[in-house]
């Protein structure tokens, strides 16, 4: 059974939590990005066959797209998480609004062509690749970005 033939997209979610957080607040208390990670990281891997070792290995990668959301956003606004789940994956969605300039870099995240070593997310989408985690960015009319980053229930389905 490959993924592809049970793709994430083609079954229903499930709320699993849903969470929203003021930007300025994070430019004073950076550190708790950690903190964030931890508990969306310990929340997506309930639902994984081995939950506490899913939620060491899920959580930096989830800390790098809190990292990059709270670090991208404008400092007067929101970034909104939403965890979701069905039989495949848990899906991790962070949402934050970013300067209408800076809108289309983000497509570049989910095309062939690589993200330039300069982008703020690239990191992010060479861990993501080397966790074998989907991520990609969704761009909104409202100059929101969206990641998405959907996390396989067991592990070895390829």
């Amino acid at each position: 059974m490959t993924v592809r033939q049970l793709s994430p997209g083609q079954m229903a979610f499930q709320d699993m939590m849903a969470l929203s957080l003021d930007v300025n607040f994070f430019t004073s208390e950076f550190r708790l990005c950690d903190v964030i990670a931890e508990y969306l990281a310990n929340i997506a891997a309930q639902s994984h066959e081995d939950p506490a070792r899913y939620a060491n290995f899920s959580s930096q990668l989830i800390n790098e797209i809190v990292e990059v959301a709270f670090g991208s956003a404008r400092t007067i606004s929101k970034v909104d998480f939403n965890l979701l789940k069905n039989g495949v994956c848990v899906r991790i969605c962070v949402g934050f609004v970013q300067d209408k300039d800076s809108l289309m870099t983000w497509a570049a995240l989910n095309g062939p062509a690589a993200l330039p070593p300069q982008h703020h997310a690239y990191d992010l989408l060479i861990l993501a690749r080397a966790m074998d985690v989907d991520l990609r960015a969704e761009v909104g009319g409202d100059c929101r970005i969206t990641l998405v980053a959907d996390f396989l229930v067991r592990e070895g389905v390829h």
